[in-house]
């Protein structure tokens, strides 16, 4: 099993990136916004904390900044009826300290705003996660202004990896600035700042 992978950042893309170890290139499925906050060492390269996924027909690959940050993904896709795509598209709409309030506070609608949970998978998650998650180091909860600050980086992060110029997602952006409130879904301002762009 990889478990974790150093290596140079080839390829970014929305919610994927290619790392290429020792000329070997591993293509790892990643939370959005993760590939525009990950930081090159002195050597030019990055870091990954891995999930390896075997099934009969694929083997996937899903990568994490943080090893607090995969450990809740584990823990996320070991609850019935949460397979490793809806475990990403948790983290991917969620911060992990929302994904722990939400448990500890019950909040069904915060894990329904994920594409693929319903009333029953989020009741699940709440009741199978309510004491699992206390010895993860987690950042502290966000405000609505750092949720927004988030959704912005995240959406900026998200169109310069698809290869927008910097300057011209600074004019969609801003276009979009009334939406970024820290509760509109990333993939949902996503997809309106690329009809603005098209």
């Amino acid at each position: 099993m990889i478990a974790h992978l150093t290596g140079t950042l080839r390829t970014s893309e929305l919610d994927w990136v290619i790392v290429d170890v020792q000329g070997v290139g591993y293509e790892v499925h990643v939370p959005i916004g993760t590939a525009g906050r990950l930081r090159e060492d002195d050597n030019g390269q990055i870091s990954l904390w891995i999930h390896t996924s075997v099934r009969e027909d694929s083997i996937d690959l899903y990568g994490f900044a943080r090893r607090d940050d995969r450990r809740l993904f584990r823990r996320l896709t070991n609850v019935n009826g949460v397979g490793p795509r809806t475990g990403l598209a948790t983290l991917s709409e969620l911060t992990p300290s929302e994904v722990v309030s939400a448990v500890h506070h019950e909040e069904i609608k915060t894990f329904t705003r994920v594409k693929g949970i319903g009333k029953k998978t989020a009741q699940r998650l709440i009741l199978e996660l309510k004491n699992k998650l206390d010895d993860l180091i987690i950042e502290a909860p966000q405000s609505p202004a750092c949720s927004a600050l988030k959704q912005y980086d995240d959406l900026h992060s998200a169109l310069l990896n698809l290869g927008y110029q910097s300057s011209t997602i600074d004019g969609v952006v801003d276009e979009l600035r009334a939406e970024i409130d820290g509760e509109e879904p990333v993939e949902a301002l996503l997809r309106q700042a690329l009809q603005m762009l098209n």
